[in-house]
């Protein structure tokens, strides 16, 4: 068998298979990062740019406490601005540990409202988007932000692995 594998005009070692897996896992790593980041800068900005239609759109899921003053402001206000922040430093790169488990927890709590306002029957715009960006059905709704929680589920997974082998590194 290993003859088959002598006469080709390359030869590919454990080693640059390793390396060549792990570039690729770089390369999915960095694009969910950036499409995440965008998408909560861009998530955050336009609600930024609304932000009193979005405090009404907060009292609308009926979530206690944010379901009444002062609540529904502090988050109404607060939110855009987290999203900006936690889409920026996915973006850079920065302080990517707690941008990723602030993505998770995000794109988890926006399922769990919707999924929420859906079985309660509340017939409500979300506005996750602003009014840049509305959905017709909660079915389409939710299994966007199934996606957006799967690929920040994806990459903590990798950023784990990537601190296992850093850590490994270090010992040898």
């Amino acid at each position: 068998m290993a003859d088959l594998f002598d006469n080709l005009p390359f030869h590919l070692s454990e080693i640059e298979l390793k390396r060549d897996m792990d570039e690729g896992k770089t390369v999915l790593s960095i694009s969910l990062r950036v499409i995440l980041g965008a998408l909560f800068l861009w998530a955050g900005t336009m609600k930024f740019l609304d932000v009193d239609s979005f405090v009404e759109t907060v009292g609308f899921f009926e979530i206690p406490p944010f379901d009444s003053e002062p609540w529904d402001m502090w988050l109404g206000y607060m939110l855009p601005l987290f999203e900006i922040l936690v889409g920026v430093t996915l973006i850079l790169g920065v302080l990517l540990r707690g941008a990723l488990v602030s993505v998770f927890i995000l794109s988890a709590g926006f399922l769990v409202a919707v999924i929420s306002a859906n079985a309660r029957g509340l017939n409500i715009e979300c506005g996750c988007f602003g009014k840049a960006l509305s959905f017709d059905n909660y079915y389409m709704h939710i299994a966007v932000l199934v996606i957006m929680t799967l690929m920040a589920i994806v990459l903590i997974i990798c950023e784990v692995h990537r601190g296992a082998n850093e850590d490994q590194n270090k010992l040898a």
